[in-house]
């Protein structure tokens, strides 16, 4: 599953395209709706012969890998405005992980017939 923030149109772009050349090429039918679809057309592209393919699949991973959070030993000898900030916001964080809302969205999206559902 994708989370929400990684998901956006570029993505979908890629995956449509990816899902595209492995079923031309390779005859694989892969469903965008599963909700392993995304490992799924990584792990084919990443054993195939044909060069387009390998591009889209290391370019998909990339989209929905996680960018790397800051190490929090960076932001404390930044300067004393950015540790101000960074401490107040470590303490919104805690605060949120001690009383987590029942209401909260998962984080995930689910593709069904073209259109994004959360």
């Amino acid at each position: 599953m994708i989370a929400e923030a990684q998901f956006n149109r570029a993505t979908l772009d890629c995956m449509t395209s990816l899902r595209r050349h492995i079923k031309r090429s390779l005859g694989v039918t892969v469903r965008l709706g599963d909700p392993d679809a995304v490992e799924n057309m990584i792990g084919l592209s990443k054993d195939c012969p044909f060069a387009d393919i390998r591009e889209l699949g290391s370019r998909l991973a990339e989209m929905v890998t996680p960018a790397p959070t800051e190490p929090e030993e960076s932001m404390v000898a930044s300067g004393a405005i950015a540790a101000r900030q960074y401490q107040a916001s470590a303490e919104r964080r805690a605060s949120a992980v001690q009383d987590p809302t029942p209401a909260a969205p998962s984080g995930s999206v689910r593709i069904y017939r073209g259109q994004v559902i959360r």
